[in-house]
């Protein structure tokens, strides 16, 4: 079948609470992993899990490019990719207004043209099949992206830089940028003008463009953060516990996930997580889980 594969995934770590904040590597899992079968796709990592807006499809930035997964109702997928061929590994990924955000590290083969050793900021306003150089080409691997989109050349975009340990910000669409707060974070996320940050203290909220952090004393000890278009957020804690809080209520505890989470998505119906499972989601808020599984 053209464009899909047979799919395996490595492990995550033993237990959440040892990995909290630790932030994401691109080194390979130390475990051992059984041989994939042959012509079969090994994810070193899962960086990121994104919806597609336009079409509900899954986006998954791994180690070795960005793959699309079309996913039925009883976990059945079909991948393809990597996305334009391109090999590139993006540390961070998201979507805004129609606009996907990158950064990270070329691949084997990646063009020149992206930059070495670190890509910058780049875009793809074709989600993945051509991309941009933006800004910072060649000097910043961000660990982390999310942008408040505010229409041509003025979305917000924040990029966590692990290297300093800091939120890099910009308000011209990336073009410009200018140093935000310190901080250890696994994951970042706007919402409604707002921007979260989980540390190892807890979850973290500026109202400022991330230039000062307040922890929020009522929000659970969160390790990734996820919201969909209505608002509602979604987390997993540093004991593997999902966790929900729709607009304007308190956060709603939920069932377990399998291991550390590498990356977390929402979009209204389902909750997507990559954990020691593969990628799995679920419509119950973790009363069950539904394992993804490639058709041949």
């Amino acid at each position: 079948m053209n464009g899909t594969k047979a799919l395996a995934f490595t492990s995550g770590a033993a237990t959440l609470v040892t990995a909290v904040m630790l932030l994401t590597g691109c080194s390979p899992t130390p475990s051992p992993v059984l041989p994939p079968e042959p012509s079969a796709l090994v994810f070193q990592h899962i960086h990121e899990l994104v919806v597609d807006p336009s079409d509900s499809t899954l986006l998954v930035a791994t180690h070795e490019g960005l793959y699309r997964f079309t996913i039925d109702t009883d976990g059945r997928a079909v991948a393809t990719g990597p996305i334009g061929g391109l090999d590139f590994d993006p540390m961070g990924f998201t979507i805004a207004d129609g606009i996907a955000y990158a950064s990270g590290h070329p691949g084997p083969t990646t063009p020149d043209s992206f930059g070495a050793p670190n890509l910058g900021l780049i875009t793809s306003t074709d989600m993945g099949e051509t991309w941009t150089n933006v800004s910072l080409t060649g000097e910043t691997d961000f660990h982390g992206l999310t942008v408040m989109p505010e229409g041509d050349d003025r979305a917000r975009v924040f990029g966590y830089d692990a290297s300093a340990q800091r939120l890099e910000r910009s308000l011209d669409g990336g073009l410009t940028w200018t140093p935000g707060a310190t901080l250890a974070t696994r994951d970042i996320l706007a919402v409604d003008g707002q921007l979260y940050a989980t540390t190892p203290e807890g979850l973290a909220l500026s109202v400022d463009n991330g230039a000062t952090f307040t922890l929020d004393p009522n929000a659970p000890p969160l390790f990734v953060i996820a919201a969909d278009d209505d608002g509602t957020l979604a987390g997993v804690d540093t004991s593997g516990t999902l966790w929900t809080q729709e607009a304007g209520q308190t956060w709603a505890s939920g069932g377990p996930v399998t291991g550390t989470p590498q990356a977390f998505a929402v979009d209204g119906n389902r909750i997507y997580i990559a954990d020691d499972r593969g990628i799995a989601f679920t419509g119950d808020t973790g009363a069950s889980w539904t394992v993804v599984n490639l058709r041949r």
